[in-house]
């Protein structure tokens, strides 16, 4: 719980670089953090759902996280990467990659064999990471963010 306020902040700062340019500005700019403080808090408060942080012990700050579960949907998987989200000036430290392998290894153990996992189509950079993960592209569908049409495109493990 005490982690809640630094991920809500590493979670706006990744979502505003990371998005900029394939959501609206004005969607980017208006994100509440203290609605994400209080959303997090819920989230870690969830036995089922695993957390993970990506924490800076140069300047004591989280700059990234992901947490997953079981699946949320009706896909087909068992379980559900929620979200992975890393601040750009932490990107390509190998944070990613060391969160996505400790939280396979979690669902493998939590017996969960098989992952999905939504991905905006316009965020080559995210799609790149989860083909070089092993994942592959499946199903499309049409969704929105606070209001604005997007695609989510699902990347699939049939077996972890």
């Amino acid at each position: 719980m005490a982690d809640a306020e630094g991920i809500a902040h590493a979670h706006t700062a990744s979502w505003r670089t990371s998005y900029r340019g394939i959501l609206p500005d004005a969607v980017l700019d208006r994100i509440d953090v203290d609605q994400r403080i209080m959303s997090w808090r819920r989230v870690l408060a969830d036995r089922s759902i695993l957390t993970l942080v990506a924490y800076d012990v140069t300047h004591h700050d989280i700059v990234g996280f992901c947490d997953a579960g079981p699946s949320r949907g009706h896909s087909g998987y068992a379980a559900e990467v929620y979200r992975i989200y890393i601040e750009h000036h932490a990107k390509r430290h190998g944070l990613g990659r060391e969160m996505f392998e400790r939280v396979t290894d979690w669902l493998r153990g939590q017996e969960l064999r098989s992952l999905v996992i939504w991905v905006l189509d316009g965020n080559h950079h995210a799609r790149r990471f989860y083909e070089a993960m092993g994942g592959r592209a499946a199903s499309r569908k049409p969704s929105t963010v606070s209001g604005f049409a997007v695609v989510e495109l699902a990347y699939v493990w049939d077996q972890l």
